[in-house]
């Protein structure tokens, strides 16, 4: 984020930004064949639950894998059908890359969350009414891993690890670009939180 989260929030006060108690862990551009997998088995194993902002047409490619994660507790957010940025989009496209979403999700798994995180978290006043007009609401994080640039899991781990606070929303990514590294700094992550005494819950 470029401004301070407390500035944005009275900016925006209907985007979810951070939250009053536990932490939230999220993951992004799912579901991926690899990664995927591998985040619900580090999870799993330490029985934390997440929320997964999916994208449609891996939604559409990889329905087995929305069942898991539904079938482990997890929760299931909106994160549009392509990825494009919605920024510049008119509102008909916008509507339709969320409906879209919705509709196979709910065909999947029989509902729907009424979470939405915009891609690479652009949105301006349009896409909020949108959301506010089909009764979504904007989740952005305020603890961002950098997962997909940043090679060292040294580098991954530190600064969530270091960033993170009670009432955190930390942004991960389950996608091609993390799925050969995840297992190598999602662990060192979890536990060190979890040594922290802080609990990791889905959204509110």
């Amino acid at each position: 984020m470029r401004l301070d989260v407390q500035i944005l929030k009275k900016i925006f006060p209907s985007i979810l930004f951070n939250t009053a108690d536990n932490i939230h862990l999220t993951f992004d551009d799912g579901p991926h064949p690899i990664a995927t997998p591998r985040v619900l088995q580090e999870l799993e194993n330490r029985n934390i639950k997440a929320t997964f902002f999916l994208l449609g047409q891996n939604v559409q490619k990889f329905p087995e894998l929305v069942h898991q994660i539904h079938a482990q507790g997890h929760q299931i957010g909106n994160h549009s059908f392509t990825h494009n940025n919605l920024f510049f989009k008119n509102k008909i496209f916008v509507v339709d890359e969320i409906l879209r979403t919705k509709e196979i999700v709910e065909s999947i798994i029989g509902k729907h969350s009424q979470y939405f995180r915009p891609p690479y978290g652009y949105f301006n006043w349009s896409i909020l009414s949108v959301l506010r007009n089909i009764g979504f609401t904007c989740v952005l994080w305020n603890v961002d891993s950098k997962d997909y640039k940043l090679n060292s899991k040294i580098n991954v781990s530190h600064r969530v690890i270091q960033k993170t606070r009670n009432g955190s929303i930390l942004l991960l990514h389950d996608n091609s670009e993390t799925s050969q590294r995840i297992d190598s700094y999602l662990p060192i992550i979890l536990d060190a939180l979890l040594e922290k005494k802080l609990i990791f819950n889905t959204l509110p």
